[in-house]
């Protein structure tokens, strides 16, 4: 198994994809703030949008900066991940490497395993890296501003910045497995990625037209990816989330899962995803794809 990981680590590590993936979303996460905090400059300067621009500025400041951070790691790290799980696993289908390995390794389940194991530590590494980056934009910001101060972190900081991390991690989880599930199924990039974003696309607005049609019928969300997703997300944002997360008609419309009960119907989903991706690889016909 060791062996297997390894393999995928250097597969994963050296396709260009990847690193591509990875460079843009590391540099949209800085040009994000630059952009954040020229913007909150020129509110500031023009007097428009009353208290606009302090509360933008001081959400970019190191002491507010890590819901902020947290929300940015929600949307962009979900889509680089959809990105990069999804292509890595349907590509191999494309390439006939799937063939090779599998002939080497015919305990499917180990080729599969090692895979997810050496794609979900680089992403979740990659998550941690970009928490970093951005976390380095903050601080360079906060000490041009001339607000730089550390009194703020203390051990309650550091743990509700860890469970927030934690969070984004779970809310992100199970359209991850789908990507993986699609692309096995599907056996191609494409569907892994695309049908992935489809879903979480289409399942949003069907969630939300449920949950406006009232009954029985607005409880059945309660137990779909977004609004469960959603819930962790605004949690790990804190007073930003809320923000975000009613500032649609149907972000108001319907009351958010507790965050338990999220955390269980996303795990549970994780794992009938994975289920199903390891179910349809054992059974799948490897012929060759010219």
């Amino acid at each position: 198994m060791t062996a297997l990981i390894a393999i995928e680590f250097t597969k994963i590590v050296h396709r260009r994809l990847n690193q591509i993936t990875f460079a843009v979303t590391l540099a949209l996460l800085v040009v994000i703030y630059v952009l954040l905090w020229m913007t909150s400059d020129v509110i500031t300067e023009a007097g428009v949008g009353g208290t606009a621009g302090t509360t933008l500025r001081s959400t970019l400041y190191l002491k507010e900066t890590v819901p902020f951070a947290m929300l940015m790691l929600y949307t962009v790290g979900f889509a680089a991940g959809i990105v990069v799980i999804g292509s890595n696993v349907g590509s191999e289908y494309g390439w006939n490497t799937v063939r090779s390995v599998t002939a080497a390794e015919p305990r499917r389940w180990r080729v599969l395993l090692a895979k997810l194991l050496a794609l979900w530590g680089l992403v979740v590494a990659a998550l941690i890296l970009g928490l970093a980056v951005m976390l380095t934009t903050s601080t360079i910001i906060t000490l041009v501003a001339g607000e730089f101060d550390l009194s703020f972190v203390d051990a309650e900081y550091l743990r509700e910045s860890t469970y927030s991390f934690l969070r984004v991690i779970v809310a992100t989880a199970p359209y991850f497995s789908l990507a993986v599930l699609l692309a096995t199924v599907g056996k191609s990039a494409t569907a892994g990625i695309a049908l992935a974003f489809g879903v979480g696309f289409l399942e949003g607005i069907l969630s939300g037209l449920m949950t406006l049609a009232g009954g029985w019928v607005d409880e059945i969300p309660q137990f779909f990816l977004d609004a469960n997703a959603d819930t962790l997300g605004v949690a790990s944002g804190g007073q930003l989330g809320e923000m975000f997360g009613s500032g649609s008609a149907f972000g108001q419309a319907f009351e958010r899962p507790s965050v338990p009960h999220a955390i269980v119907v996303l795990l549970c989903w994780t794992a009938v995803f994975l289920g199903g991706s390891f179910w349809a690889f054992h059974r799948q016909d490897l012929e060759y794809q010219g």
